[in-house]
């Protein structure tokens, strides 16, 4: 069979496959790819499917893909992603972007769901820090239950050890948690609206580490050099909020926790139904400690008018010569003890200018597949003696 015949059949496969439903079209344009890269002879420098840009074999998937995907297609296409071995790989591959009009099909899926995330964020910040101004104001002026919602009042006789189970106000109340092995957590049962503040967090302050997850630590200035805990270890000596667990993800977060003169407290970020667990962020100490890392996309990268393409990852296995190329260009972003580490490497674009930036862990936010983005697959090129 002669080559231009192979490539006419392959572009009327192609064809007749967007009839096809859109997972069933990509998975057999990418098996129609495969199979023709083992028949057809060795007389192009790339396979069916790559583009020799420059002195390489590129393929450029624009339907995002999440990092393992990503990953997983190259693999069955008979490549790998982009290794960063040569600069001038990177601005052949940028150019070909450019001049082929393809900056704007980088599409990050879902990258509304994130920004509408990241403002709600910074709504809360900003209504926090209105609050802190205001409570600083009139907190000798105004009724406890005019700033926030008070602590119910304990009955006169009663166990000390269930102080803080008893300070819980009316509309919510103490039970198990949805969290596995987390013990009691606090609950809705009224429609709680958005940015009520909770109260204050109440326990005993010292100068000593408190036990981790009961204590807040508050810093006196503004170096962080002179410190001293909030701990509600005891429940005899703090109140409800003690039952506020840390939320996993940003599904379950509903309360924001924020420091005010000398204090901290809590409130919700989002109109709260009734049947609902309280959960907050506990900072990123206790988050490293359970194994949760809160990380925003839009805190690192641009997404207002950046566009956005994964050239290559750090292998869970390499070469030493991989990872040392890897750590010029991002120092101390992999674990040095095993050698493995699952960050992604993007190509960022704005303004006419490019910029290479690590692809953190935001699962917090993005849920398990992490950023949905458009990629790139290269390959060696092929013998054609």
């Amino acid at each position: 069979m002669k080559i231009n015949t192979v490539v006419s059949v392959l572009k009327i496969l192609l064809l007749n496959s967007i009839t096809m439903s859109y997972c069933l079209a990509e998975a057999y344009t990418l098996s129609l790819i495969i199979f023709f890269s083992t028949v057809l002879p060795a007389r192009t420098n790339c396979k069916v499917g790559f583009e020799k840009i420059g002195k390489w074999c590129f393929y450029i998937h624009l339907q995002s893909k999440s990092l393992s995907k990503s990953r997983e297609i190259c693999e069955k296409m008979g490549g790998n992603m982009v290794l960063l071995d040569e600069y001038i790989k990177i601005e052949s591959l940028r150019k070909y972007i450019e001049e082929n009009g393809l900056i704007n099909k980088l599409v990050m899926k879902n990258r509304e769901k994130l920004l509408k995330s990241h403002r709600e964020i910074n709504e809360a910040k900003e209504f926090a820090r209105k609050y802190c101004d205001n409570y600083n104001k009139y907190k000798l002026l105004k009724l406890t239950e005019e700033l926030y919602i008070p602590n119910a009042k304990l009955p006169i006789h009663f166990d000390e050890n269930e102080r803080a189970r008893l300070t819980t106000p009316p509309d919510f109340s103490i039970r198990n948690s949805s969290i596995p092995n987390a013990g009691l957590g606090a609950w809705t049962t009224a429609r709680v609206p958005r940015f009520t503040v909770l109260g204050e967090y109440e326990g005993e302050e010292h100068q000593i580490n408190g036990n981790q997850p009961y204590s807040w630590v508050m810093f006196e200035d503004e170096l962080e050099e002179e410190k001293y805990y909030i701990d509600a270890r005891s429940p005899a000596k703090s109140n409800w909020l003690r039952y506020v667990n840390c939320a996993r993800n940003v599904r379950e977060e509903n309360v924001h926790s924020f420091p005010c003169d000398g204090l901290v407290f809590y409130m919700t970020t989002r109109d709260v139904e009734p049947g609902t667990e309280l959960l907050t962020w506990y900072g990123r100490g206790d988050g490293l400690s359970m194994g949760i890392t809160r990380i925003h996309p839009a805190d690192e990268l641009d997404f207002q008018s950046t566009a956005h393409i994964r050239l290559s990852y750090m292998p869970q296995d390499s070469l030493r010569n991989y990872l040392e190329y890897h750590r010029s260009w991002f120092s101390n972003k992999y674990d040095k003890k095993s050698n493995r580490t699952y960050y992604g490497i993007l190509d960022s674009y704005r303004n006419g200018k490019w910029s290479m930036q690590r692809e953190n862990n935001y699962t917090f936010y993005t849920g398990n597949k992490g950023l949905v983005l458009p990629f790139v697959c290269e390959h060696e090129q092929l013998d054609t003696n």
